[in-house]
């Protein structure tokens, strides 16, 4: 086998960084891409806001209550209490569904805020287990308790948003 020549070298990595970069503008910025560049994720208004202990009829017979929020402690078993909330809240979740169908759990969420502090589920013990799994049926009522954690103080505000298949509601009030 011949050896190459310090002049074949550079011929041939010329060669192959030629050969990369049209290959990367081949696969990178061909004109396949979309034009449009719009948000796929858009963020919706609240169907409703209410305050704490105020049932709402999100129509259709379903109806959507949250408590007021009350203090507690969370223990070592619970859900990201690695996070270490400087104020932990609880509050009991009651849905009614007077409707004709059955309401699937996978479509029910909870989302917590509390200004530009971060909040986070903290579940799993004390009862405080996050909504069933099973659907609601029709003319059935369940309540379960939710607790979320805080890096805020007592008395900081408190938006919980509750997402009931296309309803969306939100919930103001303060951390206690």
């Amino acid at each position: 086998m011949k050896k190459l020549s310090r002049k074949q070298w550079i011929i041939v990595a010329v060669i192959v960084l030629i050969g990369g970069a049209i290959l990367r503008s081949a696969t990178n910025g061909g004109s396949g891409l979309p034009a449009d560049k719009t948000e796929l994720v858009t963020e919706e208004a609240p169907t409703a806001t209410i305050a704490f202990d105020a049932p709402l009829d999100l129509g259709g017979g379903v109806f959507v209550t949250v408590s007021s929020p009350s203090r507690f402690t969370p223990t070592t078993f619970m859900t990201n209490i690695d996070q270490k909330p400087k104020t932990s809240n609880e509050f009991n979740v009651i849905i009614k569904n007077g409707g004709k169908t059955p309401i699937d759990f996978t479509t029910v969420s909870l989302q917590a805020a509390s200004g530009a502090n971060v909040c986070f589920d903290v579940l799993g013990d004390l009862d405080i287990n996050g909504a069933p799994t099973e659907p609601l049926k029709a003319g059935a009522e369940v309540s379960y308790k939710y607790g979320v954690g805080c890096q805020a103080a007592a008395g900081d505000p408190l938006t919980l948003t509750v997402r009931i298949g296309e309803s969306k509601v939100q919930v103001d009030g303060k951390l206690a």
